[in-house]
């Protein structure tokens, strides 16, 4: 056992509208056609302009299970850049498998996105009863509504908050996720506290196969999984990975790692990204991420390997250095920082505790600016930007790692700029994510800073690719 008991893509792409595929685009923030505004009809140019008074619609977006009335009151979660738009014929179905999901103008439909507190108001809507739709990543809540005349239509919470199980008929959707169930990282108690699962009075996940909202493979973990298969038998088998938009690969001990050996495998997680699919990596699973795409992470030390075409036998298995915290963390992101700053939960300190002085702290605000994050276990030192095409003009396109939390690596005063949370986009239209720390270090109710990151990022990870495709 390699571990004791005492152990970012761009930022404009904060939306997407998945509608065979499509979404608003990069370039119009502000509220799409006016279509809607044209008559129930969807506008029929042939009739004259409607000049009489009009409705607005308002509320704010809250995340899968943390709504008022879902946890303690000053501790729910909203939505930042949620996207809310109406229509007159039902939204298409989300596909159920991975896709590539290009940023685009959703046709005959008036939209806005919240702002980084969850807040949205869409002004000038004709009266009449449509389709309205909430949405974020693969998170989708479709239902009717009435807009009279002259009226602002506030929204409550129940309608706003983005929905923790798949039901269609019912206009509610989620992203279908595998879970490698990994050693440490206790990943899934997050997605129990989203609704995806249950948790009890600890905080800890107990959902069985029955009462669980994503597929779990055996990495080394120990909650039930989906037909006793292996995570290796999952990524040997492009087909399978196909049924899911997002794969998360939490940390783990050497577990499956020698198919990583395979170069069908490695071939078939390159396709996954390249189709559309997201691959979300923490700390000792990190030879999941460099051995496929080692040329987007520096990592210090031998423990995985760095050296793009290196042979499979020279690959490391991930496992870096003794832990460390990171005392002086931020969210770097500056969408990130917005919406978690303020935000009420459980907090550490740098005083007391098991984790390299690390203990619990207080329930208080968030500093995005300033947080304890637990659990690192190994270092990103460089995110060398990467050639990967040129677009139709024949100029190049570059990709590099976006870093979305940055701090220190146990150093109270050393530098407090160092990579912990990056995402990067190679080649294709999907998305790779990787953690130098736990996103779930220890049991306990609420979420921690580092826990909210994930519960951000699981919806960030879906929204739609800005920029060119490159093949």
């Amino acid at each position: 056992m390699k571990k004791s008991a005492a152990f970012a893509f761009a930022a404009a792409s904060i939306f997407a509208l998945v509608a065979a595929g499509c979404g608003p685009s990069a370039t119009d923030r502000e509220g799409g056609d006016d279509d809607v505004t044209g008559g129930p009809d969807g506008g029929n140019t042939m009739m004259p302009p409607y000049t009489g008074p009009v409705g607005t619609l308002e509320g704010t977006v809250w995340a899968p299970g943390n709504a008022p009335g879902q946890v303690p009151a000053g501790h729910e979660i909203p939505v930042a850049g949620a996207l809310v738009y109406l229509t007159t014929t039902q939204p298409p179905p989300i596909p159920q498998e991975v896709y590539c999901d290009k940023c685009a103008n959703p046709p005959g439909a008036k939209y806005v996105l919240a702002n980084e507190k969850g807040v949205f108001k869409m002004e000038g809507i004709l009266p009449g009863t449509y389709w309205v739709a909430i949405q974020k990543g693969q998170f989708r809540f479709d239902q009717r509504i009435e807009v009279p005349a002259n009226q602002t239509v506030a929204m409550t919470s129940a309608q706003t908050t983005l929905p923790s199980e798949q039901d269609p008929a019912n206009g509610k959707w989620i992203p279908r996720i595998a879970l490698a169930s990994g050693n440490y990282d206790k990943m899934q108690d997050i997605f129990g506290k989203m609704g995806l699962g249950t948790v009890n009075a600890s905080g800890t996940f107990t959902s069985g196969s029955q009462g669980m909202k994503f597929d779990v493979y055996k990495n080394g973990g120990a909650i039930d999984s989906t037909g006793a298969m292996t995570f290796a038998n999952l990524v040997s088998d492009l087909t399978k990975m196909r049924q899911y938009h997002i794969i998360f690969v939490p940390c783990a001990s050497d577990m499956n790692t020698s198919s990583l050996q395979m170069d069908t495998v490695r071939a078939n997680i390159k396709e996954y990204v390249k189709q559309g699919g997201k691959f979300y990596v923490t700390d000792w699973s990190a030879e999941w991420e460099d051995t496929v795409f080692p040329e987007y992470i520096q990592f210090d030390g031998s423990t995985v390997d760095t050296a793009p075409g290196a042979a499979p036998s020279a690959f490391g298995d991930g496992d870096g250095i003794d832990s460390y915290e990171s005392y002086h963390a931020k969210a770097e992101n500056l969408t990130l920082n917005k919406w978690m700053m303020g935000q009420t939960g459980p907090t550490l300190t740098a005083t007391g505790g098991l984790f390299g002085g690390v203990g619990p702290g207080p329930v208080a605000a968030f500093n995005a600016d300033d947080f304890v994050v637990e659990g690192n276990w190994d270092r990103i030192v460089a995110t060398p930007r990467q050639q990967i095409g040129t677009d139709q003009d024949n100029l190049p396109v570059y990709s590099e790692a976006h870093a979305f939390v940055v701090g220190d690596w146990g150093e109270d005063t050393g530098a407090r700029n160092h990579p912990l949370t990056v995402t990067f986009e190679p080649a294709g239209c999907g998305r790779v994510l990787y953690s130098t720390y736990h996103t779930a270090e220890s049991t306990h109710v609420g979420l921690l800073p580092q826990e909210r990151v994930l519960l951000y990022l699981i919806m960030e990870i879906g929204v739609c690719k800005t920029g060119p495709v490159i093949d």
